[in-house]
């Protein structure tokens, strides 16, 4: 009940609701009103007339005195006022007759014919009798107001009520809800397209635009909606341009790198002496090194331009992480260490396994750079399911010093490098790599300390099914893929020395 689209329907039905409910209301206090006063009408008229001639009689037959008793009886009924007057207009009684009662006198006027004058609005009855000498009398009887918004809205209630209010009442309530319906929808539509196109922008989808229906509409929200694409389009401008310089760089660092290395071979073939032999193996290092740096600038560049991800296909996760750990395992023994998956399961995901394995050995990799000597880098690989679907989560920890707290947020940042007593070295993208891999798969990366020491690394990735069967049977399948590996390893570096 927090959207917008709802509440601009609930405000503009309960509108139209209380304004209609109003008029309604007005109409049948009017319409009530109107038939009390012909009640009214036809219950007091024949009784004055009646009590008019029977004052004119007594007054003729026995006089004031009789006359004044039988009027008295009147005064018992609450609010009733009963006034004769003679042909001069004097009330016989000598009685003070209100305003009211005397512009009823003169309402009477001075017709011979006996008639009745009624004056609804200030409860008034005017009776004129002619007796038998040919005398004329006026009998103004004023009666109490009633209290027309109790007595309205009884009737109203319970009175008066009957089908056809009902059927007015629903059909009041039923075509204002289909008008707020449709104008809450015009006014919301046109903002959830703006909406849908603001997730897809950031989402990374910059060649989105505004719906076309929005843009016509000739409004403020149409202006927003061209305000918007021009944004956009600025925003795509400025991340191509960006991406393209990036792998322009890349690139043209290559070449001339890739030269420095060949050159760098030959020198060395007639290099003699062993300070000479140390100066190149410097060049040398630091060549790798940037080399190494710009391979990764420009896998940040292939990630951000998504021309990978084409290639995405379906594979098993787990099979994934065991051929990682195997790698690395063989590596980590000239640190004393170990690289072992504790715990896997079978799970399908959908992307390109080749950037997310290396997604995943720089996690590992760091790790083992980072753990304390004879210590054990762990990996398992789980999987839970949330309100998307499945997702598999990788889970990878070392035994080192760990991060600071306030350092952690910067791990995954671009050039980022944390200080570290375990290992140096590191160009400070391969932790960014790994969260932007995992990002455009759809997942995510995180970091915390372990509670007793060291670091853990969290990668998540939504999967398409989950079998949640654990492969410790395949254990020694696993221990054999291994040491294959580890043999196809030994003889590739084996060439690599000849």
């Amino acid at each position: 009940m927090h959207r917008l689209f709802y509440k601009i329907f609930l405000w503009f039905w309960l509108g139209i609701i209380a304004v209609s409910a109003t008029l309604v209301t007005l109409t049948e206090l009017t319409h009530s009103r109107v038939e009390d006063d012909r009640r009214w009408h036809e219950k007091y008229g024949p009784r004055v007339d009646l009590w008019a001639r029977q004052e004119v009689r007594i007054l003729r037959v026995e006089g004031k005195e009789a006359l004044e008793k039988y009027v008295k009886s009147f005064q018992s009924d609450p609010g009733v006022r009963n006034y004769i007057f003679d042909e001069a207009g004097q009330e016989v009684l000598g009685r003070q007759a209100s305003n009211q009662v005397l512009a009823a006198l003169a309402s009477a006027g001075d017709s011979l014919t006996p008639h009745q004058q009624f004056l609804p609005q200030e409860r008034i009855v005017a009776q004129t009798i002619i007796n038998l000498a040919g005398r004329r009398y006026v009998v103004v009887v004023q009666f109490p107001q009633p209290s027309l918004l109790s007595r309205s809205l009884f009737d109203l209630l319970f009175e008066d009520v009957n089908k056809a209010i009902v059927f007015r009442v629903l059909a009041v309530l039923l075509v204002a809800g289909v008008l707020c319906f449709w104008l809450a929808r015009q006014i919301v539509n046109p903002i959830d397209r703006l909406r849908a196109a603001t997730r897809e922008i950031a989402n990374e989808h910059l060649q989105t635009r505004v719906d076309k229906r929005v843009l016509t509409r000739h409004d403020e929200l149409a202006d927003l909606g061209h305000d918007f694409d021009r944004m956009a389009a600025r925003i795509e401008s400025l991340v191509t341009a960006h991406r393209q310089f990036l792998a322009d760089v890349s690139h043209a660092l290559r070449s001339p790198l890739a030269r420095l290395n060949v050159a760098l071979g030959l020198v060395r073939r007639g290099a003699t002496s062993d300070g000479a032999s140390e100066h190149l193996d410097r060049i040398e290092r630091e060549t790798d090194r940037l080399n190494t740096l710009i391979g990764q600038l420009l896998t940040m560049a292939r990630l951000d331009s998504g021309v990978d991800l084409e290639r995405k296909s379906a594979f098993d996760l787990g099979l994934l992480v065991d051929e990682v750990a195997a790698d690395a395992d063989y590596e980590a023994r000239s640190r004393q260490c170990r690289v072992t998956v504790s715990h896997s399961c079978e799970c399908r995901v959908d992307g390109v396994r080749e950037m997310l394995r290396g997604a995943i050995e720089n996690v590992v990799r760091n790790a083992v750079r980072h753990t304390a000597e004879g210590t054990t880098v762990d990996i398992s690989l789980d999987t839970r399911s949330d309100r998307q679907g499945g997702l598999a989560v990788i889970h990878i920890r070392d035994h080192g010093a760990g991060v600071s707290q306030g350092s952690i947020g910067g791990l995954f940042t671009p050039f980022c490098r944390i200080a570290s007593n375990s290992a140096p070295g590191g160009t400070g993208l391969g932790l960014a790599i790994t969260k932007r891999t995992f990002e455009v798969h759809g997942g995510r990366a995180s970091a915390a300390n372990a509670s007793d020491g060291g670091l853990v690394v969290t990668l998540e990735l939504p999967a398409l099914d989950i079998v949640n069967v654990a492969r410790t049977e395949a254990a020694g399948e696993r221990e054999d893929q291994r040491d294959r590996r580890r043999v196809a390893v030994e003889r590739r570096d084996a060439v690599r020395v000849m």
